[in-house]
Formats: C-alpha cells, structure tokens, sequence
C-alpha cells in the first residue's frame, strides 16, 4: 500500500523553491493531513526548502520532484515520476513563472515565459487530470497576477518576436492562465475535479525584484493558495477567480470570452503536438481515450 493513502491531500505545488510557492508549501505541510510535493529546477534547492519545512515541522511529510520546465520533455517524465511516486495526488497548484527582461528561447525553441507560465503547465495538468479524477474530490488552482488585464493575446506574435517587452509578455501569459482556467473548468463540469485560478497580490519575490519592485511577505501570497486547497467552503467551487483576501471577484471581460479560451486551448494543443517527443503524444492518445469512456461528452482537446 502507498504511503500517500493515508494522507487526506497529497499536494504538488509547482515552482515552490521561492517566493510565493515556498511559502505555500510551508504553510501546507503544517496540516497533518497534507503531503506537499515540491517541485523546482535545481535539487539543491528543493532539497533546501524541504530542509527548511522540516526545520520548522518536524512531522511534516514532505518530497519533492526536480524538473526544469525550459525542456518540455521533462513534462511526461515528470508526470510518470508523480503517477509511480504518488499515486494518490489529488491537488495541483500551479505557481511556477517567470519573468525575463530579455527575450529567451527554450529548448523547444519557444519563448520561455509562454513556455514556463503556460504551455508546460497545460501539459502538465491535461496529464494528470486521469489521476485527479481516480483520486476525487480534486482540486486545480492557478496563480495568476493582478497584471493579467493589462495586455491582450497578440495572437500573430504569441512568441515575442516582433515586440518583446517583459511585462507585455508576462501579462498576457497571466491572461492565458485565467482562461485555461475557465476553459478546463468548463471541460470538468459534473466531476469532482474543480479549478480556480488567484491573485496573489504584490508580493516580495524574486520573479517580482527581476522587474525591479518589492512587495509584501510572500505568506500574503500563499493564503489564497491554502484557503482554495483546504477550505470547505470552495468544496464544489470551480471556474472563478478569487483574489489575495479569499474573496470571489468577476475577471475581465476578455478573460471570460469562450471563443477566445477556445482558441488558446487548440493553440496549446497544436504546440504540443509540434514539439517533436515520443512520450507526449502517447500521452495524450492514452488520456483522450480513457476520457472519453469516462465522459462522453467532454473533448479535453478538441474544440468541434
């Protein structure tokens, strides 16, 4: 038998070796009924953080996973790791992000803040929805920016190469992320696996020193996380937006538009299936069956 059965959350925080995404998994490993996945690039850091929450929770059931979200090849095996390791999963946040002053291609040739803020997480989540739902009641949350509105998707110049600016770039990976969001949310209506997506507000981190501002402590941030991950009163809540205090709030216009988060849902499918690997289209073959014998009327990836 699994060790994760006889934790109540078995609980993967993606980018939690900083920031934000550090906080929250501290503060979630204080629960005895949690287990908290860290997830970084380097092992030395996730091997830091989990050293630290023992520090403080010495009974706190910790472990972590390393991936660098610059390959998107590390997406499969990360998922493969997770299923072996933890079978229980029942709880994704998604808080890995970047924000890059300069231009950067990843090894998949893409540019890095949509490759790191969306597309790996697209990915990430599409594979593991099967787990979350064998693990239900399950729980998806997004953190996003209060910075999401500020710029629309330039759909003919996703990738930044006519006009990279940092915060253009950011902002509108932020807008991708509500509406994957509200796209998936729709996609999981009648299951017990919800998804949210929060604003953390401005917290003192390192993706928010790279822009050059300081902000409040990152525990700020991470109560949102923790309140949508634990709290009952968002049991059967899916498809909002909540913001630093806990509080539901209305998104932007274009963020709910269904046309729209149709259109990212099959750009992000179309790059997936681009991005030349021979686990992820396997992957998906495998999952898209099995979700269609599970419910035949949702097309996780088709639109029509």
């Amino acid at each position: 038998m699994s060790e994760t059965m006889e934790y109540e959350r078995v609980i993967l925080i993606t980018g939690s070796t900083d920031g934000i995404g550090r906080e929250t998994a501290k503060q979630l490993a204080k629960n005895p009924k949690n287990m908290v996945i860290v997830h970084g690039r380097s092992l030395a850091r996730c091997e830091d953080t989990v050293k630290m929450i023992l520090a403080e929770h010495q009974d706190a059931k910790v472990e972590h996973v390393v991936y660098d979200f610059n390959n998107m090849a590390n997406i499969p095996k990360m998922v493969d790791e997770i299923k072996n390791r933890f079978p229980k999963l029942n709880t994704i946040i998604c808080n890995a992000g970047v924000l890059l002053p300069k231009r950067t291609l990843s090894e998949d040739g893409l540019e890095l803040t949509f490759q790191v803020n969306h597309l790996a997480h697209f990915a990430l989540v599409c594979l593991l929805l099967d787990t979350l739902k064998n693990n239900a009641p399950s729980r998806l949350i997004i953190v996003s920016s209060l910075c999401y509105n500020w710029f629309s998707i330039d759909w003919d110049d996703l990738m930044g190469e006519n006009d990279y600016e940092k915060y253009k770039q950011y902002s509108r990976t932020k807008l991708m992320n509500h509406m994957f969001t509200f796209a998936l949310a729709r996609r999981l209506a009648g299951t017990k696996v919800t998804c949210n997506v929060y604003e953390p507000g401005v917290v003192d981190t390192k993706l928010l020193r790279a822009g050059g501002y300081h902000g409040a402590h990152p525990i700020t941030g991470a109560r949102t996380a923790v309140y949508l991950v634990e709290s009952e009163e968002v049991s059967n809540v899916s498809g909002e937006y909540f913001d630093r205090r806990q509080k539901k709030i209305e998104a932007e216009l274009e963020s709910r538009l269904e046309n729209i988060q149709e259109k990212l849902w099959d750009v992000s499918v179309d790059m997936c299936k681009k991005i030349k690997l021979m686990e992820y289209p396997l992957l998906i073959c495998k999952y898209y069956r099995e979700w269609l014998n599970f419910h035949s009327s949702i097309s996780l990836f088709r639109t029509h």
